[in-house]
């Protein structure tokens, strides 16, 4: 399945862009990326577009994804998406009742691990930096986190009035990138463009032998 064809079933639906689709695909062809971790589905839109590059790039490939249980009734929602594109055999939907996090300690519990993260959910400091947190743990080293909505805030688009002033006004996936990201000892920025955000975790160099 190209993405040109899953670029023609879901036109009009929010909120990935054929566009950011190919710098999706650059992303996860240069990284070799085999296990995905999609955290905010919405439509499902995002997730048909990784599981067609995931499929095109080879097999023992697959997409893991979570949104809240409100997706299930959007319409079409990502069953659906899925289903007409033949892409359900490589995607396992999480649905959560309050968020993603309880679900990733979860994938900890069960040693799960990833070697790209997609991360498009929350978008507020409580979640977004916990969320950095809790990857952390699920990320191979080598493994890339991709971070959508950089200058995304809750005062640009209308919502989240009970949130105080000053959160409503920041972008909070910009402070995890500045605050966390970025002076993480073991992750190295890649880019910042597009409103994403990509790092790297850092491989760990072997030990070697003390010598005496």
């Amino acid at each position: 399945m190209d993405i040109e064809s899953v670029a023609r079933h879901v036109d009009g639906l929010p909120y990935m862009t054929l566009k950011k689709a190919k710098l999706l695909k650059k992303v996860l062809t240069k990284f070799d990326c085999k296990q995905a971790l999609e955290l905010g589905f919405f439509h499902g839109v995002s997730s048909v577009y990784t599981a067609a590059i995931l499929q095109d790039l080879g097999a023992d490939r697959r997409l893991t994804t979570i949104d809240l249980q409100s997706a299930r009734t959007r319409k079409p929602n990502i069953d659906k998406l899925a289903s007409d594109l033949g892409l359900t055999g490589l995607i396992d939907v999480f649905y959560e009742e309050r968020s993603y996090l309880w679900r990733l300690m979860k994938f900890i519990e069960e040693g799960r691990k990833f070697d790209f993260c997609y991360l498009d959910g929350g978008h507020n400091w409580d979640n977004t930096g916990f969320a950095f947190f809790l990857v952390d743990k699920l990320l191979v080293d080598g493994g890339v986190i991709l971070f959508d909505d950089f200058n995304w805030t809750h005062e640009a688009s209308g919502r989240s009035h009970e949130l105080p002033d000053e959160e409503r006004r920041t972008s909070a996936v910009e402070r995890t990138w500045t605050l966390l990201v970025e002076p993480h000892p073991h992750y190295k920025p890649v880019w910042v463009k597009s409103n994403w955000a990509l790092a790297r975790k850092k491989r760990k160099l072997p030990l070697l032998p003390i010598r005496y």
